[in-house]
This record gives structure tokens, C-alpha cells and sequence, in this order.
């Protein structure tokens, strides 16, 4: 009781002090008034006042008394703060932040979760810092089978998000001088990283056929961040003889690629294209991938297979860095991809994809008929419809939002000069059940009309 006291005497004190209602140079009461005033002991009040002082904010002069230092002054601790803003959910959404509930299996998590924790071990410490073992040893067998990148547990790295995964790599290279390209639109989180950490960077245009090559040539890059087999958000894949030019130019220039494969594996038209990794014999490309597409976005484990010659460099890097991905997640995730249960998920994600995002084309046809432009989509998530004949993009997202449906226009990932406004939309079919699609179009259309 009596600690609780000299606390409360002591922070009632401090708040005046800090507040400015008790001026420097201001007495406090003598220990013997203060015990009277305060109806408490003589040691809380000494307690209470040995802690001012030796925090700085009072002085003892000895046979004088304690006096109020000059201390900044600050608003009080217990002023009320204004409460974050939330956007709330929409009933239908095309926003891609989210995941429907039916494309994964949470009990099968849980049960694998229980048996990772049958062994207390692993958990006791933060983890390998490059990534698990196990995990890692996953991955590269998953990416040799299913996306040509041949390598082995040693090359890859594991992170909690791609974001994170960047911060470190971005440590790995001269700064200064480094000049690196960005498809636009394109990855605008990504490009968030590379500025905040003091790079150069430059924005390339894309087209149907991906990037524009000789732009990217006349451009002085001397990196390039890219995803060619399903660019981002535009949907276009880089043709073969493109990536060939493209491993050529960084050869030449002794470039990095960083190459997002983010939804390679969501192919439903025949195989995922190659990699551009799978293509390099240069060791110039850094394979970006992800599981926040494939899983709900809240386990939160990307990571990056490194060309051999960079993985020193990246050892003294990371070595000042915490692994970010939790150990639990992180093995729980190895034992999935060890018993079958990733590629089964990934089949049955490309089924489903599939036919929501042929629904909401047919939808759009329906609902439309001309006015909507549904560009052909054989991979990933998400289809990019552009509105002829109607206004602003961003006006009428709001409009959409408020009457329940969440879309994004696809001028939120420009990354250089904001050019005129276009009403194209991206439209993610991953937050959205199938039968739920038809409703939300519905929807747009009287929001729009």
C-alpha cells in the first residue's frame, strides 16, 4: 500500500511540475507539511520525493528545502488522444486486403500448429535469423518443383511481408549508387521501401507486353524491380523474348533484378510461365515470393532465394536484424507444404479463382453490356475493368464504397506523374465469395447509373 502511495504523491507532483503550474524555482511544501496535508507517512512523502530528484525534476538544497527545476512543460499524460480512423468493411469487397473464409482451411492450421508445439524447443529463443531450417528446406524443394528455381535451404531467406523482407536487402547495396526502376503502375509499397531507404528511383511505363525495354535502357537503372510473369496491378506477362532481353541488359550493366512472383503459381491456362530466375545464368536476379496469396494474409511469411554470390553479403547484413516471422508460423508452414496440403491449395485456389474472376466478367457483361472493358485475365486474382463514358475513377470508388462495395481504382498505383484520370478499376476476386459477385456489380451499376 504504501508503494502505491509514494507512486501517486509522485506522479501528482510531476504532472504540475510538467503541466507548468508549479514554476521553477517554486518550494515544495517541507516533508513534515506535506505528511500533514497529504495525510500520509513521512516516508512516502521522502520516497516520493528522492524519486523527483532523481528523475531531475526537483532539486534538495540541504537546511533549505526541494525546489522545482526548469523542465520542459508537456501536455498531460491522461489528455485524451483522438481515435485512429477505421474505414468500415464493405458488405462486397474488390479490394484484395482480405481473404473468403471458404478458400482455406483454418482447422488444418490448428491441428498442424498443436503438433509444431509438441516440441517447446524451437520456440524458446527468436528463431533462426535467416529463417527457419525446415521451412527454408520446404521452399526449395516447393520452387524447384513447381517454378524452375533450382536451389537449395542455404540460398533462402524468410521474412515476415515483403515490405520487411526489402528493408533488409535494400541494406545490402551502395545507396548512393543505385538508380532502381519500377514497372507504373506498379508495387507502390515496394517502391515506399526503396525511397525510404534512400535509393533513386525511376518509374518505367508498362504496356500489354510488359515493360518498355528501351526506356528502361535509356533510364541509367542499375536495378529493377519487376513481376514478368503477372505484373502488378496491370496483369500483363513479360513474352520470353522480352526476359531474355531483359537478363541481357542486366548482364551487361552487372544490374540486380528483383523479380515479385507473387501469383506465378495462379496460372489457369496452361503451365506457370518460367521464371526469370529459373532463365538467369548470371546469378542477377533475387527471386521475390510470398504466401499471402495462397494463405490468409495474416500469416505473414514472405522470403527471397539469393543468387550464390550475394548470400555473403547478405549474412553481414542480417546479422544486425531479428528474424521478423514467427517460429510458429514458420514451422507450421513447413509441415504444410511437407505433408501435400500447399500444392493442394494452390489446385484448388486456381480452380476457384478461375471462375469468380470469369463471374465477374460475365457480370459485368450483364450488368454493362459495353460500357465495360474486362481485360483477359489467365493469372492471379484480380482483372482490371475500365467504365467507358462516366467520370472520375476516385469519385466513383467513393461512390461505390458508400453503397457497400470496396474496388479500387487503378490510378492508386501510379508511381510517377499523375496523367489524366481514367475510370479503370482493379477488381481482387480473393475477399469476395462467387456467388456474392453478381450482387456486388449489381451494385455498381445503380451506384453508377
Amino acid at each position: 500500500m504504501g508503494e502505491l502511495l509514494y507512486l501517486k504523491l509522485y506522479r501528482q507532483l510531476r504532472e504540475e511540475i510538467e503541466a507548468g503550474r508549479l514554476a521553477p524555482g517554486t518550494r515544495l511544501p517541507s516533508i513534515r507539511q506535506m505528511t500533514r496535508d497529504s495525510a500520509v507517512s513521512r516516508t512516502t512523502v521522502e520516497t516520493a520525493y528522492e524519486h523527483l530528484c532523481a528523475d531531475g525534476i526537483v532539486n534538495c538544497i540541504p537546511q533549505s528545502g526541494y525546489y522545482v527545476n526548469d523542465v520542459p512543460h508537456r501536455s498531460p499524460v491522461s489528455q485524451p488522444v483522438e481515435p485512429e480512423p477505421k474505414q468500415e468493411q464493405c458488405e462486397y469487397d474488390f479490394s484484395g486486403h482480405r481473404m473468403d473464409p471458404e478458400l482455406f482451411d483454418f482447422d488444418i492450421w490448428r491441428k498442424l500448429s498443436r503438433s509444431v508445439m509438441m516440441d517447446s524447443a524451437p520456440f524458446l529463443g527468436y528463431g533462426e535469423n535467416q529463417g527457419e531450417y525446415a521451412l527454408r528446406k520446404q521452399i526449395a524443394r516447393y520452387l524447384s518443383a513447381g517454378r524452375g528455381v533450382y536451389t537449395t535451404p542455404e540460398y533462402v531467406v524468410i521474412s515476415a511481408g515483403i515490405q520487411s523482407l526489402l528493408g533488409v536487402l535494400c541494406e545490402m547495396f551502395d545507396k548512393s549508387a543505385q538508380r532502381i526502376a519500377f514497372e507504373d503502375p506498379g508495387f507502390r509499397k515496394g517502391c515506399r521501401v526503396f525511397a525510404d531507404h534512400g535509393y533513386d528511383t525511376v518509374f518505367i511505363p508498362g504496356s500489354a507486353s510488359g515493360i518498355d525495354l528501351k526506356q528502361l535502357e535509356q533510364s541509367g537503372a542499375n536495378m529493377l524491380y519487376i513481376s514478368p510473369s503477372h505484373s502488378f496491378p496491370s496483369g500483363a506477362s513479360l513474352t520470353h523474348s522480352k526476359r531474355v532481353q531483359l537478363l541481357r541488359w542486366a548482364q551487361k550493366q552487372n544490374a540486380i533484378i528483383f523479380e515479385d512472383d507473387y501469383d506465378g503459381e495462379l496460372r489457369y491456362t496452361g503451365k506457370p510461365l518460367a521464371t526469370l530466375s529459373a532463365l538467369d545464368s548470371g546469378e542477377n536476379v533475387i527471386y521475390l515470393g510470398t504466401f499471402s496469396k495462397l494463405l490468409p494474409p495474416s500469416i505473414r511469411i514472405s522470403y527471397a532465394v539469393l543468387p550464390p554470390r550475394l548470400l555473403p553479403l547478405y549474412r553481414r547484413v542480417a546479422r544486425n536484424y531479428n528474424q521478423t516471422s514467427s517460429t510458429m508460423e514458420q514451422l507450421t508452414m513447413a509441415r504444410f507444404i511437407e505433408e501435400g496440403r500447399l500444392e493442394k491449395q494452390v489446385r484448388r485456389l486456381r480452380r476457384m479463382y478461375a471462375h469468380k474472376n470469369a463471374r465477374i466478367t460475365q457480370a459485368f457483361a450483364e450488368y454493362f453490356g459495353s460500357r465495360a472493358v474486362v481485360r483477359p485475365n489467365d493469372t492471379g486474382l484480380h482483372v482490371v475493368v475500365s467504365i467507358l463514358g462516366t467520370g472520375n475513377a476516385e469519385e466513383m470508388c467513393a461512390r461505390a464504397r458508400a453503397a457497400g462495395v470496396d474496388i479500387v481504382p487503378m490510378s492508386s498505383y501510379q508511381l510517377g506523374k499523375r496523367t489524366a484520370a481514367k475510370t479503370d478499376f482493379y477488381l481482387s476476386s480473393a475477399g469476395i465469395s462467387e456467388e456474392d459477385i453478381e450482387h456486388a456489380i449489381a451494385r455498381l451499376r445503380d451506384a453508377w447509373s
